[in-house]
């Protein structure tokens, strides 16, 4: 699948979201609580110095980024930005750093 393909299935808006505010807020909300849950999670997993999942852990971990992935989608759709253009902004942002922290490349 796609981000493209993703994008069209995931932000097939419900029907309480009908007016623009309702479209911003529900997943500003939810990104601000999904992550807050990872966040409580990985502590939890990484109380030894290491990032160690439980299989019960791993799957909580792995519902909570897709539903960011959905709230993400959200948000690009109603801003007009498609996740694919997100995605290649994202990885020559990540390009860009570590040409600034590389110091053969500075």
């Amino acid at each position: 699948m796609t981000f493209e393909e993703y994008q069209i299935v995931a932000t097939r808006v419900p029907a309480a979201l009908r007016n623009n505010l309702d479209r911003i807020n529900l997943p500003l909300r939810g990104l601000q609580e999904e992550a807050g849950k990872i966040s409580s999670l990985l502590q939890l997993a990484t109380t030894t110095g290491r990032c160690d999942l439980a299989p019960d852990q791993r799957k909580e971990l792995q519902d909570r980024l897709a539903d960011l992935l959905w709230y993400v989608s959200l948000l690009s759709n109603e801003t007009g930005t498609s996740l694919a253009d997100i995605a290649a902004h994202s990885l020559a942002q990540m390009q860009e750093r570590a040409r600034h922290l590389d110091p053969d490349q500075r």
